[in-house]
């Protein structure tokens, strides 16, 4: 259960902004979807196309984006309906994943490392000699920082996330279960038929308001810095090969995968599935669309589909020719048939 506990009134002073209709007094004690929601509850009305649904609906108040004419339900109307119901939601995220500060007793801390003020750090939680945890940082149990590294103030550190040495990391960033920064990257050179490898000694460097999802790995440069611009999201089972440069409020979906030496230009975005090989360069506010693969530099502003990917306008006509392949190469076995070729 979601659990808000806050009036249709109060709703309205935590927003800032807003008109009631109806009642200003109604209790609202969680949220829901509009067909899931119960007369205790708050939901919201993205835009016009969801008023049938709000008519519909069992909510006991609604976040719209104007008056919905004879509904009985009471309204508080607001500019952003969405926006503001996922401020709630961080709101109600925050109190429910809110945990003790201070240090647990079977966490382990080296004497050398900086621990910044109201801390969190979890039992089983390592952090490694010349470590330095910000303030108000959050390690859960299992999280491990190494040796040297640097997580920033109001960081949040999932359980068993791993975070190795030489890695910086800003302030807010978050980071889900499982994911490991900065493993080595994949570096193996052949000799006399067996795979040696190339040590990786670079950092990673996070900046701030980065969000990395469960089960996400981004390795560690050879020799220089792997880098993941401010306010990037990266979504579970992702990879961040060696070497890459990630822009700034970029979007990387679930199970992207990102090759070696790879520059992202800001506000990019790989959709589900996508990649690319190593040594290409995605331009600024491009997209590289879900299962596509990137074998070649992408313009900035791009919208790239399939695999190779091409330029989506070239991807459907191809797409579309494919469709008619088998019936043109029944016409033209016919025409070689009667010209005996």
């Amino acid at each position: 259960m979601s659990q808000l506990g806050m009036t249709l009134e109060e709703i309205r002073d935590f927003a800032g902004e807003g008109e009631i209709v109806g009642s200003a007094e109604v209790f609202c004690s969680s949220v829901a979807s509009l067909d899931r929601a119960g007369d205790d509850q708050l939901s919201f009305v993205k835009d016009a196309s969801f008023f049938e649904a709000a008519r519909r609906s069992r909510a006991g108040a609604l976040l719209v984006p104007e008056a919905i004419a004879g509904l009985d339900t009471p309204q508080l109307v607001v500019g952003a309906p969405y926006e503001l119901f996922g401020r709630l939601l961080l709101k109600i995220a925050e109190e429910k994943r809110r945990q003790p500060r201070g240090v647990h007793p079977r966490a382990v801390v080296d004497d050398s490392a900086e621990i910044g003020a109201d801390v969190t750090i979890g039992a089983g939680a390592v952090v490694r000699e010349g470590a330095s945890i910000g303030d108000r940082a959050v390690l859960y149990p299992g999280a491990y920082v190494g040796q040297r590294s640097t997580i920033g103030a109001d960081c949040v550190l999932h359980p068993n996330v791993v975070v190795m040495e030489d890695v910086s990391i800003g302030d807010r960033v978050v980071v889900h279960g499982g994911s490991v920064i900065g493993a080595d990257g994949y570096g193996y050179l052949q000799i006399e038929g067996r795979h040696r490898k190339i040590p990786q000694i670079g950092g990673i460097e996070i900046g701030d308001d980065v969000e990395i999802g469960a089960l996400v790995t981004i390795d560690r440069a050879t020799l220089d810095t792997t880098s993941i611009g401010r306010g990037t999201k990266i979504g579970d089972l992702t990879h961040v090969a060696h070497n890459c440069q990630v822009g700034e409020d970029v979007l990387l979906l679930p199970t992207v995968a990102i090759s070696g030496s790879v520059t992202v230009g800001d506000r990019a975005v790989f959709a589900g599935r996508a990649g690319c090989s190593d040594n290409v360069k995605i331009g600024a506010e491009a997209l590289v669309a879900g299962t596509s693969v990137a074998f070649q530099d992408v313009p900035p502003g791009a919208s790239m589909w399939g695999n190779p990917a091409r330029e989506k306008t070239l991807e459907m006509r191809i797409q579309s020719s494919l469709k008619r392949l088998p019936q043109a190469l029944r016409d033209l076995r016919a025409v070689k048939k009667r010209l005996n070729l």
